[in-house]
């Protein structure tokens, strides 16, 4: 910065911290000038929402309109409500009534390359593994698979190889618990509405 620049700061700077005389017409100056403006600058948003004004309301023609609104809210309400016919016509639906949910196809799949037998246990099917529908079968290349419905909603399982080792799936979660020390796979089941 050029050295004339910083010495006209410093004077400029030095010239505005000085005391300013005024004399007695200033102040009377200054209010005649806002005077003067228009009446809409003058007046802020307080002033304006304080001021007090007078309203002037024609009781019968706010009669009219509320009767008005009264006869048109009637007319919907009751175009949206069924004749007493049709009430007795209708079926009765409980409100807040669950809707079933259907059970849903789930595939589980493991590769277990030296199993004879895979079977898939859990609480969908009472843990045991000789149930016929939770069998898996061989597909090639050591993948054994089985194709099954769940009911909806939350299951834990594990796969059961050779009738005893039991293992979790090791694509699906861990469930929060252990059965008997054993570790367990979680499923959500989501169903359809019927």
């Amino acid at each position: 910065m050029p050295e004339n620049d910083e010495l006209n700061l410093e004077q400029i700077s030095r010239e505005l911290r000085e005391p300013v005389a005024l004399d007695a017409s200033f102040d009377a100056r200054v209010m005649a000038g806002v005077r003067g403006l228009p009446r809409h600058v003058r007046r802020g948003v307080w002033s304006r929402l304080t001021t007090p004004r007078t309203v002037k309301v024609r009781p019968l023609s706010w009669a009219a309109l509320a009767a008005a609104l009264v006869f048109v809210a009637g007319v919907a309400a009751l175009a949206a409500y069924p004749s007493a016919g049709e009430v007795s016509r209708r079926p009765v639906v409980a409100l807040f009534q669950p809707t079933p949910r259907a059970p849903q196809r789930v595939q589980f799949v493991i590769v277990a390359p030296s199993a004879r037998k895979v079977a898939v246990v859990g609480d969908f099917n009472g843990w045991d593994p000789e149930h016929a529908a939770y069998q898996a079968l061989h597909r090639g290349g050591g993948v054994w698979s089985v194709t099954a419905q769940l009911p909806a909603g939350h299951h834990r399982y594990s796969f059961v190889v050779d009738d005893s080792v039991w293992m979790a799936d090791p694509t699906a979660p861990r469930a929060i618990d252990k059965d008997y020390g054993l570790p367990n796979s979680a499923i959500v089941v989501g169903g359809s509405t019927q």
